[in-house]
């Protein structure tokens, strides 16, 4: 009896000591809660103030930069088509440059660079001149065509192919160049490129395309589904733009890297649609694709 009054004495003394502390540790939890909840809010909020003060900026800027292109993709443009305008021919390969520097991607440039290639063969200059111009205009073509195809390359896949002259009789094929076995996005397809004509005064190829992708017996007969194409390829085709469109929004280019007088060089580059040009956009059916195979 004694025993349990004592045992009854702790619990009460314990119960009188602790129940102090309980309100307090609970106080002290409250107050720890609302501190640091409210300085995560505090640091949300300045996290959110700079997110939105940075979209602006860029918002701004991107309009900036829309509207001075627009106004020099005008004026340029106005100065090419006004017979009136005139001008020398090294302002209209300097205009050719600020035009193919500054909006290769969003053009189809082969029309004027074709037209300034024809202005310089019958300009009344010298033949140093004349060359020195044709060089200019020539290189600049190739370094458009180089920066779209690191671009291209980067996103989807190369193929290499040499085209030996001296196997044509006169400029004449055809020549069919070695297959290609490309993958993307767990797409297989075949490439087979015949060279057709050679045009030795514009260094131009006529080629004819041809791309196979395996697929099932009840899509196509053959087990297979075809895509042909012929067309000139020059320095002036720029893949972004002169592309051949395939299933499942991919897209596939011929490029000349170089023209020799023993052969030249081309590319092959098979790319996702959204690395193609801005002009280029995808197809109703190919956004419905795309939407469904990234939800399964």
């Amino acid at each position: 009896m004694e025993s349990a009054t004592v045992h009854k004495d702790l619990w009460d003394k314990a119960r009188v000591v602790l129940e102090p502390m309980g309100g307090l540790l609970t106080a002290l939890a409250v107050a720890s809660l609302g501190f640091f909840g409210s300085r995560h809010l505090d640091k949300q909020q300045r996290a959110d103030a700079k997110l939105r003060l940075y979209s602006e900026l860029m918002s701004k800027r991107e309009d900036s930069e829309s509207g001075l292109r627009k106004d020099m993709l005008q004026t340029i443009m106005t100065s090419f088509l006004d017979p009136r305008a005139g001008g020398s021919l090294e302002t209209e390969v300097l205009k050719m440059e600020l035009l193919a520097q500054n909006f290769h991607e969003a053009l189809n440039l082969e029309p004027l660079f074709k037209h300034l290639r024809r202005e310089i063969r019958t300009a009344p200059v010298s033949v140093d001149d004349r060359r020195d111009y044709q060089l200019r205009v020539s290189e600049l073509a190739r370094e458009v065509a180089r920066k779209q195809i690191l671009i291209l390359e980067g996103a989807g896949a190369r193929f290499n192919r040499f085209v030996d002259f001296d196997s044509l009789k006169g400029g004449e094929g055809p020549i069919q160049l070695e297959d290609a076995e490309l993958t993307l996005d767990g797409v297989k397809r075949r490439f087979r490129v015949t060279v057709l004509a050679v045009d030795f005064e514009n260094q131009e190829l006529k080629l004819r395309l041809e791309i196979a992708t395996p697929t099932s017996r009840e899509e196509s007969a053959t087990g297979e589904i075809r895509t042909d194409a012929e067309f000139p390829v020059g320095y002036f085709s720029f893949p972004m733009i002169d592309n051949t469109r395939l299933s499942h929004d991919q897209r596939c280019s011929i490029v000349l890297t170089n023209f020799g007088k023993s052969g030249a060089e081309i590319a092959g580059l098979f790319f996702p649609g959204s690395r193609a040009s801005l002009r280029e956009k995808p197809y109703y059916e190919e956004v419905l694709q795309t939407l469904k195979d990234s939800t399964e």
